[in-house]
Formats: C-alpha cells, structure tokens, sequence
C-alpha cells in the first residue's frame, strides 16, 4: 500500500512538473508580485516597492525571446551577454525581467507570468517613477483562476 501510494504522488508530481518547474524558477521579484497581487489583492503595484536592489531601467521581455534579441535591446557585448543573460524564456508561462542601474545589468529572473502578466512588452524600459502597474483580471488561467495583467498606469517619456 506504502508503494502505490508514492507511486501515485511520483506520477502526479511528474504529469505537473513543467508547471511545477515554472512555477519555482520565479525570483524574488516574482515573488514580491505574487504576493502583493495574488495574496494580498493589490490593484496597483509599484515596482520600486518590490525591489531591494538599486535600479533605473526595468525591462520586459515576452515568453520566447531570443537571448540574442534580448542583448541587442540591452546594447551588451557577445561577452557581456554570455555572462550576464543566463536564461531564455522557451515557454508560454514564462518571460524574463531585467532591471539595470547606470547602464550595468543588477537583477535578472524568469518571471511566472501567473503572478503577474506583463505582456505585451513594451519596447523600451520602465524607470521607477513609470514602472507603476494597474492589476487587471482579464479572463481565467489554466486552474480557473483569474488571469491578473499588469498594465502600466502612465509611461514616462
């Protein structure tokens, strides 16, 4: 009995381990979202306020963005790149956020677009003052819960 009932866990983990896997590579700003949005119903975020690292550029790009492409929009050298951009978005659910300060790369993470949907990215980044979120409920997500996008409030120029 003990055996099949780590079986059934073990298949269970297995058939949700991609959403499982997405789900734990969120970092910490993710996570600040996560909670802010989900747990404590927010329907503003600011960013800044998320944050314990010093930055004026906050970038966003969309699930499956080329590393590539991403070092090009960041002005990075081939090797500034390779040290820096240590991950790529290969899936609907996830996209990456970076955020600079004095034009040097301070925080990257895969973000879990469930706690908090960014798309579509703009083309250019967010300083603190811009990176101001309204949350909007815009259907449902894959569990039935509301899909919670953030929409930014004003863009500075």
């Amino acid at each position: 009995m003990k055996k099949l009932l780590i079986i059934t866990i073990s298949l269970i983990l297995l058939a949700g381990c991609g959403a499982l896997q997405r789900y734990f590579r969120s970092g910490e700003v993710g996570w600040a979202l996560k909670k802010a949005i989900r747990d404590n119903h927010k329907q503003e975020v600011v960013l800044k306020d998320l944050t314990h690292f010093n930055w004026d550029e906050f970038y966003v790009f969309n699930p499956y963005t080329s590393t590539d492409e991403v070092c090009k929009q960041l002005g990075l050298s081939s090797e500034e790149c390779k040290n820096t951009i240590k991950a790529e978005s290969t899936d609907d659910g996830i996209m990456l956020l970076v955020f600079r300060n004095q034009g040097k790369v301070v925080h990257t993470e895969m973000h879990f677009r469930w706690h908090g949907d960014f798309t579509p990215a703009p083309d250019k980044p967010f300083t603190p003052g811009s990176a101001v979120f309204l949350v909007v409920a815009e259907g449902k997500g894959a569990d039935g819960g509301a899909w919670m996008r953030l929409r930014p409030k004003s863009f500075e120029k």
